[in-house]
């Protein structure tokens, strides 16, 4: 099958297996479907006729629901332990506040504090404390082991009896946490949530994209979709995961810190559950089997379901530190900007407590008081309109580099307009650098898809850097392969040459048949197939001559010539298709392996991500490795070279010194200055090689594998004037004999502590170009007067060092 035909099939099967499945439910699915409702419709009955305090392990009462059960043996000891350090967190983050903005209002009041730690504030206190009444955005940071799950034990479960209907293929739990520290990232919602109100404050549906990342056992991270509620009114969230050993959501209310946040809570869910409920009910797309699961995107668990440890998240949300204006105008102009600049958007910041009461740890966000303010300043991160405008800003920023690359690029295609300049130029550098741009057209192309509020920016900038792959990088990569397709086939043969000839097994020889002799017009029989055929050696090219149509009787000779023929042309377009299918191919698959990459641990995907990284970056070896084979020098501009070192190299400093980019990509100083290193190490490589020669690094010992190349610009020494050897044919004995008397004069009337090489004639010979016909003066290293060798060293040379490394590059000795 064709390449091309090959790419359009992987291509189709692609799309086909990344398509939902949108198929009505097979019996068996309808029947799970079915009896999931029925559960789901039990369990929100319990917590319609539920009420406070319910759930109390203390006083032994339990919930009849999956999971909650006494003998279900989850770690629900630990939750009052929880909970009240839930409530300290809430008191803490508003004490300091009050002590940062100098409020004298005593918070030792009882009711006041009986108030903050029920996580309902007081209205007084509301007023005062700036929070964000929408939170949808990104908070990140570090967490750290709680001390309240010190000396716990994990609980031994019994999956069967949690639960019978599934067949789990392990008994070991996945979203375990056994280290003591890692990364948090949480991406919060509620643009379309539900909201109730009361007459003292409202609460509200929030939903939270966990990712949870471990910092011992290779890296690995978890990603994680909790449900719950938010309470603007004091910023406290309470969400959890909802699975078939875990009723999550329907019994949320008893995981929160007060009497009225219950109320609030139960009112909320129980319209929303139910109305989730009915969607199930008249669903016919699998795809609406759990609205509440905690790994929604993941089909293995329908396929190979493991058991994962189930969540519990209290965050607290800081007060906003702004002084400009009050809160509610900063969400309004960022929902709806109007141009204000005197509004500053400050992050969000919040502090997190994760509790799992069958795996039974606890974690916590790294931060004051517990931890210096340098060591974690829990979670912070921008709000989704911030976000999304600073992501425009740096694809636009991109596109302006973009810009750039292109202005290089073409200006480097003009200077190299000709077969000897493109004959010097690596296939390779070029090749790293158009495989780079067009991985970020496609990466930036899937972006656009997902991200809708940036679609624009994002299909713009694709569209730059295909017109820098399509239209200028590979017409490039097409320009310097033709050039240097001599030089492939002038390598092929020279390989071929140095392999050993095959030698064949001996064959009986058959005598050749003895010729029939008819006479002339009598049919013969031809030979049978299996007769040997005559040698082709002894076969001679027969010329068959017809009499040409113009001029009769013309005996011109006229050759037979084969019906099909290999033409230059056609094997260049071959070759260029071929060059076209493996360029796409591996950009293909390149993009593919990195979109699987994300679903690594943390520790692979980074080696991955940074040894892609020093590959891109490494463009400029090729070109090296080029110089040094063929011996020349010049052969990219140096504001090309230069230019896109610094230019490709930007992102890298966007990601890793920018603590505030999109990707939230932890910054490292150490990486970015090895990068920096790196890049500018084959920049002054490069330079060296226009300076000393292309091959000033390489030792002797390496000449096996390197090729015979013509020195041109040779150091000229005395002691091959006599053998020809170096010197130029129009080197003239006058000219040599008045240089060897001004030398010796000088010599004689300069006192010993002159320099050396100075004054006209000095360490150097007369010559006349063969071209221009002009006489020249160049160094030459003369001869000691008592050995009779060219003298070395700095001392006694009669030519200064900087004559010969660098003066010797304005004359040329041809062969």
């Amino acid at each position: 099958m064709d390449a091309p035909r090959l790419l359009v099939l992987i291509f189709i099967l692609l799309i086909l297996f990344a398509s939902p499945d949108t198929q009505t439910p097979s019996p068996s699915q309808q029947r799970e479907l079915n009896h999931l409702v029925i559960q789901e419709r039990h369990d929100l009955s319990l917590l319609v006729h539920s009420s406070y305090g319910d759930l109390n392990i203390a006083e032994g009462r339990w919930i009849n629901v999956t999971g909650l059960r006494k003998q279900d043996g989850y770690a629900w000891d630990l939750l009052a332990e929880v909970q009240e350090r839930a409530r300290q967190q809430t008191s803490t983050i508003v004490e300091a506040w009050h002590r940062s903005n100098d409020n004298e209002q005593d918070l030792v009041d009882d009711e006041s504090t009986k108030t903050l730690n029920t996580t309902v504030p007081a209205p007084t206190i509301v007023q005062q404390i700036p929070l964000y009444q929408n939170v949808t955005g990104f908070v990140h940071g570090r967490w750290v082991r709680s001390k309240i799950a010190n000396g716990v034990k994990a609980p031994h479960l019994n999956l069967t009896a949690l639960a019978p209907r599934v067949s789990y293929t392990t008994e070991k739990y996945t979203r375990n946490i056994t280290a003591w520290e890692g990364n948090l990232r949480i991406r919060l919602d509620e643009k379309k949530s539900k909201i109730l109100t009361s007459e003292e404050t409202s609460v509200r549906e929030i939903t939270a994209e966990l990712m949870l990342e471990d910092g011992t056992s290779g890296g690995d991270s978890w990603d994680v979709t909790l449900h719950g509620v938010h309470y603007p009114q004091n910023g406290s969230i309470v969400l959890t995961t909802t699975g078939q050993r875990f009723a999550g959501i329907f019994v949320l209310p008893h995981f929160t810190l007060s009497e009225k946040s219950f109320n609030l809570a139960l009112q909320l869910l129980y319209t929303t559950l139910d109305d989730a409920i009915k969607i199930q009910e008249s669903a016919s797309k699998t795809n609406a089997l759990s609205p509440w699961s905690s790994s929604p995107q993941s089909t293995s668990d329908l396929l190979f379901p493991t058991p994962h440890c189930e969540y519990i998240m209290y965050l607290q949300q800081h007060p906003v530190e702004t002084s400009s204006t009050d809160v509610e105008s900063v969400e309004t102009e960022l929902m709806d900007p109007t141009g204000r600049l005197d509004i500053s958007s400050p992050p969000l910041k919040m502090s997190a407590l994760l509790f799992s009461p069958d795996c039974g740890f606890v974690l916590e966000s790294k931060g004051p008081p517990d931890f210096a303010p340098q060591d974690g300043q829990h979670l912070q991160g921008p709000k989704i309109e911030n976000y999304i405008r600073s992501g425009r800003r740096a694809v636009l920023a991109y596109a302006v580099v973009v810009c750039a690359e292109l202005w290089l690029l073409q200006r480097q295609m003009r200077e190299a307009s000709t077969p000897s300049t493109r004959s010097r130029i690596s296939f390779y550098t070029i090749g790293i650098m158009a495989m780079g741009d067009g991985f970020l057209c496609m990466a930036f192309l899937v972006i656009s898809i997902v991200l809708d509020a940036a679609f624009l920016p994002l299909v713009a900038t694709a569209f730059l850097t295909f017109l820098s792959v399509s239209f200028f990088g590979m017409k490039f990569l097409m320009d310097i392969w033709t050039v240097q397709g001599p030089e492939r086939d002038e390598r092929r043969r020279q390989q071929e040459r140095r392999r050993p000839p095959v030698s064949s097994a001996p064959t009986a020889s058959v005598p050749a048949p003895s010729p029939i002799i008819a006479t002339a017009g009598s049919d013969t029989l031809p030979l049978p197939v299996t007769a040997a055929r005559p040698s082709s050696a002894n076969v001679h090219p027969t010329t068959i001559q017809q009499p040409s149509e113009s001029t009769a009787g013309d005996q011109t000779p006229n050759t037979i010539q084969p019906a099909t023929q290999t033409t230059p042309g056609n094997t260049a377009r071959r070759e260029l298709s071929v060059l076209y299918t493996r360029f796409y191919l591996v950009l293909v698959v390149l993009l593919f392996l990195t979109l699987y990459s994300m679903t690594w641990p943390s520790l692979l995907r980074t080696i991955y991500i940074r040894t892609l990284t020093m590959a891109y970056l490494s463009f400029l070896i090729p070109q090296i490795h080029r110089n040094v084979m063929r011996n020349c020098r010049k052969a990219l501009q140096w504001r090309f070279v230069v230019g896109q070192s610094v230019l490709r190299i930007l992102p890298v400093f966007y990601f890793y010194l920018n603590p505030d980019n999109v990707f939230f990509v932890e910054t490292n100083t150490n990486w970015v200055i090895a990068v920096f290193g790196w890049s500018w190490f084959q920049v002054w490589i490069l330079v060296s090689q226009e300076l000393f020669g292309p091959r000033f690094f390489v030792p002797r010992s390496c000449g096996s594998w390197i090729p015979a190349a013509y020195d041109y610009h040779p150091i000229l020494r005395e002691e091959d004037e006599e053998s020809g050897a170096s010197f130029p044919i129009g080197f003239t004995q006058a000219g040599a004999s008045s240089l060897d008397a001004a030398v010796a004069s000088s010599s004689s009337s300069h006192p010993a502590g002159a320099k050396k090489g100075e004054g006209n004639g000095k360490g150097k010979k007369s010559f006349d170009c063969a071209i221009c016909m002009q006489s020249l003066e160049v160094p030459v290293v003369p001869l000691d007067a008592e050995s009779g060798n060219a003298r070395t060293g700095a001392t006694g040379m009669g030519v200064g060092m900087k004559d010969l490394v660098f003066g010797r590059r304005a004359y040329m000795v041809t062969p």
